[in-house]
């Protein structure tokens, strides 16, 4: 469980592409302990292969617990919408805002699909896919 937690943790970091403060860190691990809760049989090699950027062997219960995680960082909301507006707030923080409102207009195009476990996956996917364009 661990391995699983710390797992997640450092993909939500990667997404990013920045160091998380302390506070992030904490809210980041409350996010993730919650959703591990709800998703207890999560492979954690899926979650190894996300924070390495490997998307390869993703599965439904891997893509719901990223949905969970989007909803709980507010990312996202109940009914499974992408929350751009508050994402590009949360993500301008520490970077240049012209470039986070550019990636995430470029990670909610095409993200949404009927099922809000599958939009999560394919932005978190996008996110990570372009998370240079930050730089």
């Amino acid at each position: 469980m661990k391995l699983l937690f710390v797992s997640a943790v450092l993909f939500v970091a990667s997404v990013v592409a920045q160091p998380l403060t302390d506070d992030q860190m904490k809210k980041a691990e409350g996010f993730a302990l919650g959703c591990l809760d709800q998703y207890k049989g999560l492979n954690k090699e899926h979650l190894v292969l996300l924070r390495d950027g490997d998307f390869s062997k993703v599965d439904g219960e891997t893509k719901c617990f990223l949905r969970c995680f989007l909803q709980q960082a507010k990312f996202m909301d109940e009914s499974g919408k992408l929350q751009n507006d508050y994402a590009i707030e949360r993500l301008s923080l520490s970077r240049e805002k012209s470039k986070v409102e550019a990636l995430v207009k470029k990670c909610s195009t095409g993200s949404e699909a009927a099922d809000s476990c599958e939009t999560a996956f394919r932005a978190v996917e996008c996110y990570h896919r372009e998370k240079a364009s930050l730089l």
